[in-house]
């Protein structure tokens, strides 16, 4: 092959708002919004501007040393050659807002992120909720958050993501706001983020029914020792290890999604080594169970999260060890790019998603439980002031300025969880890059991408 090929064709929204590229005839550079990725007969070209992913083959390489002719000017007009006083990153800004405009929250609430309770039968060190005083739905409440969620969303398709605490420790609210949905001729779906235990392998096709159950997440923090070390579950009964595992294969039985994520630092790294493999050899042929593995405390309240630069690059790699072994065992679903540019970051700036508190107050994002709070499911009005106080976005750093993944990055203020340093930013690209190769992958063998398929996308 001798011509270059569109892997994927980026985002039609973003290529309608941006018309052709600039500088016809102007002196041209490469854009900082792409990414490179070598490939056996080529190189893998992205663009995280417009989305567009290009295969140049091998024959061709040469000529993007100095682009020319239809070569330079379909470059030109796909926006990876640019001029050179463009101010890109004023582009963005100004394409973002387009696409407030274009594509603006729903009229409706799409997603409630409902704390059935903030107690929690077990009781990790780490937790970020650890000390909180626990506060737990009423039934009276749980009536109202069902009477909110069919006023505030009609008819229209939502999702109720359970959030504590543990929400199983008090599915009573939850059979109760379903069961009034239903009632109500709601359309929704559900998903939850649980530690697992008190799931039951005989009840799991019944909690799916009525609680429309796609997803959960379910953490382990280690092999069967560790784990039930550090979970010190209230009042277990036998290996709550073992239970947990049941209960995964249960869940997928039933049709229901588990995301095990595995959380580990630099103390526990070996177990965790362990865990993955064995994983893959308990779950690599269950097509309805994936697993990840996430940094412990990663940029909570400080950009380093305590650790030095040598440490958290450690870290990275360790992570970047993990997915390969989670890979290999059949665990790791492929990194796929995004199919659309967001002008907004999640759920907290979305200006359709909110959580719901166990006593009715109404918030924007699940990290804020104590305070931040935009108003109360019995009563009228939100708190405009505080969804501003959300949609803020952090200051620019001096490292944006060349950073390929500008255009797909929104660090929100308030968030924790968003500030960026030299090892996140080297991980994200070579996200990226496993990401571009996943999707040429997917364009030469299509029946992979078939395969995929198997899990679901939500409301």
């Amino acid at each position: 092959m001798n011509e270059i090929i569109t892997v994927l064709p980026g985002d039609p929204r973003v290529r309608k708002l941006l018309g052709p590229g600039r500088g016809a005839g102007a002196s041209l550079r490469w854009s900082v919004f792409l990414i490179r990725q070598p490939t056996e007969d080529g190189l893998l070209l992205y663009n995280a501007l417009t989305l567009e992913l290009l295969h140049v083959p091998a024959a061709l390489l040469p000529a993007l040393e100095s682009p020319r002719g239809e070569l330079r000017e379909r470059l030109r007009r796909d926006w990876y050659l640019v001029p050179e006083g463009l101010d890109q990153h004023a582009t963005v800004h100004e394409l973002r807002e387009l696409l407030r405009i274009v594509d603006p929250p729903k009229s409706w609430i799409r997603k409630y992120t409902v704390f059935t309770t903030t107690a929690c039968n077990a009781r990790c060190a780490y937790c970020f909720e650890r000390g909180w005083e626990p506060r737990t739905m009423s039934p009276e409440t749980a009536d109202r958050a069902a009477d909110y969620m069919l006023a505030h969303s009609g008819r229209h398709p939502f999702r109720i993501d359970w959030f504590g605490g543990e929400p199983l420790v008090n599915r009573g609210a939850m059979d109760r706001i379903c069961d009034r949905l239903r009632a109500g001729g709601a359309r929704f779906e559900s998903a939850m983020t649980t530690n697992g235990y008190l799931f039951a392998p005989e009840t799991a096709r019944a909690d799916r029914e009525r609680w429309n159950l796609i997803r959960c997440q379910i953490t382990l923090d280690g092999t069967e020792p560790r784990y039930n070390e550090i979970k010190n579950y209230v009042c277990p009964g036998g290996s709550a290890y073992r239970r947990v595992i049941a209960n995964v294969h249960a869940l997928a039985a039933a049709g229901v999604e588990v995301m095990l994520r595995l959380n580990f630092d630099l103390s526990n790294a070996e177990d965790i080594r362990a865990l993955a493999r064995e994983l893959g050899r308990e779950f690599g042929d269950e097509p309805l169970v994936a697993a990840y593995a996430v940094m412990l405390y990663e940029d909570r309240n400080d950009p380093a999260g305590g650790r030095s630069g040598e440490e958290r690059a450690r870290l990275h790699a360790l992570r970047d060890e993990f997915f390969c072994i989670l890979e290999a065992g059949g665990l790791r679903r492929p990194s796929r790019l995004p199919q659309a540019l967001e002008w907004h970051m999640c759920m907290a700036d979305s200006g359709d998603m909110i959580t719901i508190l166990p006593e009715g107050q109404i918030g924007l994002c699940e990290q804020y439980a104590r305070d931040g709070f935009i108003g109360r499911i019995d009563r009228p009005g939100l708190d405009e002031t505080v969804m501003e106080e959300y949609r803020t976005l952090h200051p620019e750093i001096p490292a944006c300025a060349d950073c390929p993944l500008f255009p797909g990055c929104l660090p929100l203020l308030k968030c924790p969880n968003q500030i960026c340093y030299s090892e996140r930013r080297y991980a994200q690209i070579a996200h990226t890059r496993r990401a571009m190769l996943t999707e040429w992958e997917n364009y030469l063998n299509p029946e992979k991408l078939d395969q995929a398929a198997v899990w679901r996308r939500p409301l």
